[in-house]
């Protein structure tokens, strides 16, 4: 099962293949969070496979509506979406630190040449 999760605080996207495979599952997801605190409005796209909810952050957080639909079935407890954007992270700055060193390599032969030119 694929999921494609886009968060921003106060929104989170959710689009899963078993929201497209069965509508039903994702109106028993609507109707289940409408029922937690902090949930100010939720779509459901089925057709897309996807649903939207914005929520209070301070009366609940990403991690609970995912941890939500996980126990109503929706979702695999495979997600670790933090995880994920950890590793996002450590490759963005493993990359940034090799082009940084790169550019000084680079900049210091550049030296040492027309020092002995």
């Amino acid at each position: 099962m694929s999921h494609y999760i886009h968060h921003v605080p106060g929104r989170i996207r959710i689009r899963s293949s078993s929201f497209r495979c069965d509508p039903i599952s994702a109106r028993k997801a609507e109707s289940e969070l409408r029922a937690t605190e902090g949930i100010r409005d939720i779509r459901v796209n089925p057709r897309a496979g996807s649903i939207t909810v914005h929520y209070d952050p301070a009366h609940t957080s990403q991690a609970q509506i995912l941890a939500r639909l996980e126990q109503i079935g929706c979702l695999g407890t495979s997600i670790r979406t933090d995880l994920g954007t950890k590793r996002v992270h450590e490759a963005f700055g493993k990359a940034l630190v090799g082009a940084v060193m790169q550019k000084a390599v680079e900049r210091s032969a550049l030296r040492i040449v027309s020092v002995l030119l």
